[in-house]
């Protein structure tokens, strides 16, 4: 689900990208994509683009959208940076010129508090949304990366709980493409994916982190005050899920942290962008949901019991498929796959 749209005539297409043209636009753009007379579109029910040209052109999306956006006076892309990003919560038409709005009231939730069963229910229901919607739509093979992270498994484990058939798939050594290599630099999650020949979708735990939790970054955002430091609460915890990945990846930034708003805790998760589509494979997350954002209303001990130890994510695999339970590393991300450069 990548492109590029310009009205430079001299750009240079060096990742072999396709190309048409709509009126005074250049359109490239990567493959699996459906093409008519003046649109093209790709992707899933919770993850898609189309880009249209009738009066003017336009780039629709879920509301979500999940990839980045990137626009300089002549040209508009998600394959790498220009001059301005668009935050998520805006939209791009071209009329003239690059016209910019943003949605009123998109970060906005209730101030309902969640306990940790209230929690779990809430999760529940709209995982199972997410996935039921996009199965009843999906026309493609699915598959299932082997890895025993708590997001894989949550979210596979659901896809049991529904009686969906998949394929177990053990990821091959990466060779990247050229425009896998260049989406790579900045979007971890390229990192992650295997390129297949017919169309594909990967059932990933993508987000499950930031939209469940368990990001301690956005945690400490959330709840550091002159009492409540994350980094003084994974040092009193002997032993917990989280804890060799907090002191590898997160340690050193928590201390830097400082308090931040809701508001703008919210704002840094939506734009938490990691992966997308490309090519023929195709990439679902049931967590990419503004609607738990209302989870940052959760009391305090349950949001430190899931940044710790994935309390919530832990019940939620246990009542959707109890075997898969069993397969859950001990520490997040304690061994590095094999595939990794």
């Amino acid at each position: 689900m990548n492109f590029l749209i310009t009205t430079d005539n001299e750009y240079k297409n060096e990742l072999n990208l396709n190309h048409i043209r709509f009126k005074e636009f250049n359109l490239y753009f990567d493959n699996g994509w459906q093409v008519y007379d003046n649109r093209i579109k790709k992707g899933t029910t919770n993850n898609y683009c189309e880009i249209i040209y009738i009066n003017d052109l336009k780039i629709n999306h879920n509301t979500m959208r999940d990839f980045g956006l990137w626009y300089n006076q002549k040209t508009c892309t998600n394959i790498f940076e220009l001059e301005n990003y668009l935050p998520v919560d805006g939209e791009i038409t071209y009329n003239n010129g690059w016209h910019i709005t943003y949605k009123e009231g998109f970060y906005k939730t209730t101030d309902k508090i969640f306990n940790t069963d209230q929690a779990v229910d809430f999760i529940k229901d709209i995982l199972l949304d997410n996935t039921k919607d996009f199965v009843s739509k999906n026309n493609k093979e699915l598959v299932v990366f082997e890895n025993n992270g708590i997001d894989s498994l949550l979210s596979r484990s659901v896809l049991d709980f529904l009686g969906v058939d998949y394929k177990i798939y053990k990821i091959e050594k990466l060779k990247y493409t050229p425009l896998q290599k260049q989406l790579v630099k900045k979007y971890y999650g390229f990192n992650q994916i295997q390129l297949f020949e017919a169309p594909t979708c990967i059932i990933t735990g993508f987000y499950g982190d930031e939209y469940l939790l368990r990001n301690p970054g956005y945690i400490q955002s959330l709840i550091r005050d002159e009492k409540i430091d994350l980094v003084e609460i994974f040092e009193k915890t002997e032993s917990c899920y989280m804890k060799d990945f907090f002191n590898k990846t997160y340690l050193d930034k928590c201390k830097k942290i400082t308090k931040q708003t809701k508001q703008k805790v919210k704002e840094m998760i939506c734009n938490d962008i990691q992966v997308w589509h490309i090519d023929n494979t195709f990439v679902f997350s049931p967590f990419k949901d503004k609607r738990f954002l209302e989870l940052l209303n959760c009391d305090l001990d349950t949001t430190i019991s899931q940044v710790t130890d994935g309390t919530i994510s832990k019940k939620l695999i246990k009542y959707f498929n109890p075997e898969l339970s069993k397969k859950i590393d001990k520490s997040k991300n304690s061994i590095v796959p094999y595939w990794f450069d």
